[in-house]
């Protein structure tokens, strides 16, 4: 992202919501162990508290990294084609097509639910994960 200076994910002006892989570790491993969470049918949506904009997520990842970060989407398969070489270019494709249409969209209060906690925002996420290139 910093050498092309966008983020090229094509899904247009749609939000997509995320979640980082340790909250959902935790919220997983707290419903293995609490029945009353998981026993009734329930259904769980993890977020983060807000579905964020590719503008917006620029935004943030501008402002963690000192590097500007725009958005210049590709298309779909454009975008497919470039993550090919790691082997889910298609996948990768297909989930942000779905975001295109706005899929991904929606933003739960389901992690604090389940946890009792807040869920990592994507600001405190890239401050704790990103590492600048010696």
């Amino acid at each position: 992202m910093i050498e092309r200076q966008a983020l090229i994910y094509p899904v247009g002006n749609q939000a997509m919501s995320f979640i980082t892989q340790d909250d959902s570790a935790k919220a997983i491993a707290t419903l293995a162990v609490k029945p009353e969470l998981r026993d009734a049918g329930q259904i769980y949506t993890l977020t983060q508290e807000k579905a964020l904009t590719m503008p917006e997520l620029g935004r943030i990842m501008t402002k963690v990294t000192g590097h500007e970060i725009g958005y210049k989407p590709v298309t779909t398969a454009e975008f497919g084609r470039i993550y090919a070489a790691e082997g889910d270019g298609e996948e990768l494709a297909s989930m942000y097509a779905a975001g295109a249409l706005g899929l991904f969209d929606q933003a739960t209060h389901d992690f604090a639910k389940i946890t009792g906690d807040k869920p990592e925002s994507m600001s405190a996420f890239l401050k704790r994960s990103y590492r600048p290139e010696a």
